[in-house]
């Protein structure tokens, strides 16, 4: 459990010289720079005040979203299913990532993609405007006439007008002298819509605008690109159709080829990132007329590399002891085997800085409760060895390490309680190899057979017994704690009381069947019945209120712990056997029901087995691994980490360049990582 040591520093330099102790401060990645508090400015504000950055970088970011923004606009950076999930493996050199920071024309390169941006969407609005002149051009597809009749003459006008079919007749009836005078044309199927050419004299507009209006007439406006015969047109829009396609299809290949330089892209993005942190953190200092004074914490192994700054700068490093009133960063230190499981612990948050830190009893907790819970030797298996895989495919990328390791232990965990449980792929080999050796191998294997009744009580036990046990380890955490904190009494009353009260009121049930454990029973019960009645009694003044206080102290309304409390977070432990018996129950249906098709069906059963027993048991394992992975948080954070666990306030995150999106290696790595593939 190792929470690393701090030093509290304060770093005081002359302001002329504050841009160049932030930039040492930066390039020596060790130093967290912390707030002052608003109490600490506003006690000193006739002396100091805090200075307003003027560096930003903040354009730089910006365009960099901008370019990431188009990509994902034409659809570039499409995955995969699976990779969906899995990060880029983006690698560089030290030399190659300052070359990029220095040389990489990011403004250029993002002019030159706007304006493939901005060509491609006037083809597609050009292209959507063709698409009109296709349906304009299928609704008067009979027009027999050339378009540029249209554009009428000095002394005439005309028009394409659509009408009601029945009322039709009654214009060419009503309506006789003005038509007869004029010109018109009807063209298509008329017994629904009537659609007719009119070319009519403009002596007549108003008479023909009244007509219009009477017989509800409405005219199908051309666009003036059309000159010619429809057919002429057709060709014209297909044309052009077919050279905006191509030349869209030229500027997405151009865009692919931009979103090769995605990973150079990323370096960036990191490096300016990293940046603005760094300019930022100029609003955290505190500065007189004439000083800078930087507030933080580093690690006690570092510390040497600020006293080595102050011997080469004009600047004074004065350290203290972190105090339980300082919201004290936390920097987490485990061995590379408890490593992976740090995501965990901060993905609840990282325990206070007074505190421990639970990574490797988390480690063996979590995997025991994934293995239980998924309880297949099969699956197991197959998480074992997917994990190895993407752990070859990614090494080195610290964070996928960390994730698939996780998978990978818990996967470990379920094949050794597979073959203790007998489930290994549910009941297939006793279902389909029942007379082979391996078979019988397993048999003797198994010590609980959780289908049957005496197996599943015996499971059940097993997994509250395993919840009793992280309790009263919650309990022993929290005991701990309070006597680091030196709040002895607490310690006392409310904790070793309930690590003696709690399990005796356990091994009460064992009594008689075991009687020679009887004495120690009772005297564990007695001492700690007596120091959680003495823990309710002292917390209270009123000397009326403290027989009740004792008596609620038990119960658990004024302690941090309780009997209630004790009962149902040591039978939530059931949820491993339930999940452990639902993936075998799972995975023998499938197997059951896969044998009665390869049975019924002849020839064609033994492919319509395999498609069943390969559907039925992807779909366990999906379903299964991703319930133990998630009830085993949840005991966790919920049942486990509630009794003794304190967050803290930040990580402790040194000020310097953060690689999120790309790892920076050395030559010699390179080679030995390509040369082991």
């Amino acid at each position: 459990m190792a929470i690393e040591k701090l030093q509290k520093v304060h770093i005081v330099c002359q302001k002329e010289e504050k841009d160049a102790i932030l930039d040492e401060i930066y390039r020596l990645g060790v130093f967290h720079i912390d707030k002052f508090s608003p109490s600490c400015v506003k006690d000193g504000e006739n002396y100091f005040t805090h200075p307003v950055s003027a560096h930003t970088v903040s354009n730089k970011l910006n365009t960099i979203s901008s370019i990431f923004s188009v990509f994902k606009q034409f659809g570039v950076e499409q995955k995969g299913f699976i990779s969906a999930f899995l990060p880029e493996d983006e690698r560089f050199s030290r030399e190659e990532f300052d070359n990029i920071i220095i040389k990489f024309p990011l403004d250029d390169f993002f002019n030159e993609l706007s304006s493939l941006s901005i060509r491609y969407s006037k083809l597609q609005k050009e292209e959507n405007g063709l698409k009109e002149e296709k349906i304009l051009i299928n609704s008067i597809v009979e027009f027999p006439f050339e378009f540029a009749v249209l554009s009428g003459t000095e002394e005439t006008n005309s028009f394409i007008g659509i009408m009601d079919g029945k009322n039709f007749d009654k214009l060419l009836s009503s309506k006789k002298e003005l038509i007869e005078k004029n010109f018109l044309y009807v063209f298509g199927e008329k017994r629904v819509k009537a659609k007719f050419f009119f070319l009519y004299l403009k002596e007549d507009e108003e008479e023909v605008m009244n007509l219009m209006k009477e017989y509800r007439i409405e005219k199908i406006l051309v666009t003036e690109t059309f000159s010619g015969f429809i057919e002429e047109e057709t060709d014209r829009i297909l044309q052009r159709f077919s050279g905006l396609e191509k030349e869209k299809e030229i500027i997405l290949s151009r865009i692919k080829e931009y979103y090769k330089e995605k990973g150079k892209l990323l370096a960036i993005k990191d490096y300016y990132e990293s940046m603005e942190r760094k300019y930022k953190s100029i609003n955290y200092t505190v500065e007189s007329k004439k000083n800078v004074v930087f507030r933080g914490f580093v690690r006690e192994k570092d510390f040497d590399k600020l006293n080595e700054m102050e011997k080469r700068s004009h600047s004074v490093v004065i350290s203290s002891e972190p105090t339980v009133h300082d919201a004290v960063p936390v920097a987490l230190n485990n061995n590379s085997f408890f490593r992976p499981f740090e995501m965990l612990i901060k993905m609840f948050g990282v325990p206070s800085y007074f505190t421990l830190d639970p990574t490797p009893i988390v480690a063996i907790l979590f995997s025991i409760f994934f293995g239980v819970a998924l309880g297949d030797a099969f699956y197991g298996l197959l998480i074992v060895l997917g994990c190895l895989y993407f752990l070859k495919r990614y090494r080195g990328n610290a964070g996928v390490e960390k994730f698939f390791k996780i998978f990978l232990y818990g996967g470990s965990i379920a094949i050794v309680v597979g073959f203790l449980t007998g489930s290994v792929v549910g009941n297939f080999f006793p279902m389909y190899f029942s007379h082979i050796s391996f078979t019988h191998f397993l048999g003797k294997l198994q010590i609980i057979d959780p289908s049957s009744a005496e197996g599943s009580i015996e499971f059940l036990t097993f997994s509250i017994g395993l919840g009793i046990l992280v309790q009263l380890l919650g309990i022993l955490l929290s005991m701990i704690i309070r006597f680091r904190r030196k709040e002895y009494a607490e310690g006392v009353f409310n904790g070793l009381g309930w690590f003696l009260f709690a399990p005796s009121l356990v091994l009460l049930l064992f009594v008689g069947q075991y009687p020679q454990i009887k004495i120690p029973v009772y005297t564990l019960l007695v001492v700690g019945f007596i120091l959680l009645l003495a823990g309710g009694w002292i917390s209270v003044r009123q000397p009326l209120l403290k027989p009740v206080a004792a008596l609620i102290n038990i119960y658990g309304i004024r302690s941090s712990y309780g009997l209630t409390s004790f009962l149902g977070d040591a039978l939530s432990y059931s949820r491993l056997f339930v999940l452990g018996l639902s993936t075998s129950i799972l995975a023998s249906s499938f197997n059951i029901v896969g044998k009665l098709f390869g049975d019924l069906l002849g020839p064609l059963g033994f492919f319509a087995m395999l498609l069943l027993l390969l559907f039925g048991h992807s779909l366990t394992l999906a379903m299964n691994s991703l319930s133990a992975f998630i009830h085993s948080i949840r005991l966790l954070f919920l049942e486990f980490f509630c009794r003794f666990y304190d967050i803290a306030s930040v990580e402790f995150m040194p000020l310097g360049l953060e690689l999120k999106n790309i790892r920076i290696i050395t030559k010699i790595k390179e080679v030995e990582v390509n040369g082991k593939s």
